[in-house]
């Protein structure tokens, strides 16, 4: 230990001790934030709610394959390399934009279909 940091080697951050609660608190903040939405509309029952998300995830996941074989397609062609020359970054930048994407058009589905979608809070 350094000045009150701790090594990356011990397998700790090198946060001091408020740091470590303030990394915690972001930690619980952005997983919080990646839940997904609760959907609700007035005298709508489960069973429509559900019938209404298959629905919705039917269409948002073919899509999604589509959208994914463009930009594979694109990326045989021109390359999946950053300027670096790696190739993990591209892919998990892909992954996270496809959830993004998806999350997007999932939820545009289901307000198109009168639904409202309410992000539940972690507190």
């Amino acid at each position: 230990m350094l000045g009150g940091y701790h090594s990356f080697r011990s397998g700790t951050f090198p946060l001091p001790g408020k740091g470590r609660g303030l990394f915690v608190l972001a930690a619980v903040f952005a997983l919080a934030a990646c839940t997904d939405p609760k959907y609700t509309r007035d005298g709508a029952t489960d069973e429509q709610r559900r019938a209404d998300q298959a629905q919705c995830q039917a269409q948002v996941d073919e899509r999604m394959i589509k959208e994914r074989a463009i930009v594979d397609d694109r990326e045989a062609t021109i390359g999946a390399t950053d300027r670096m020359g790696r190739t993990q970054l591209p892919q998990q930048m892909a992954a996270r934009d496809d959830r993004n994407r998806s999350s997007r058009l999932m939820e545009s589905c289901m307000v198109a279909r009168g639904w409202t979608a309410t992000k539940s809070r972690p507190f």
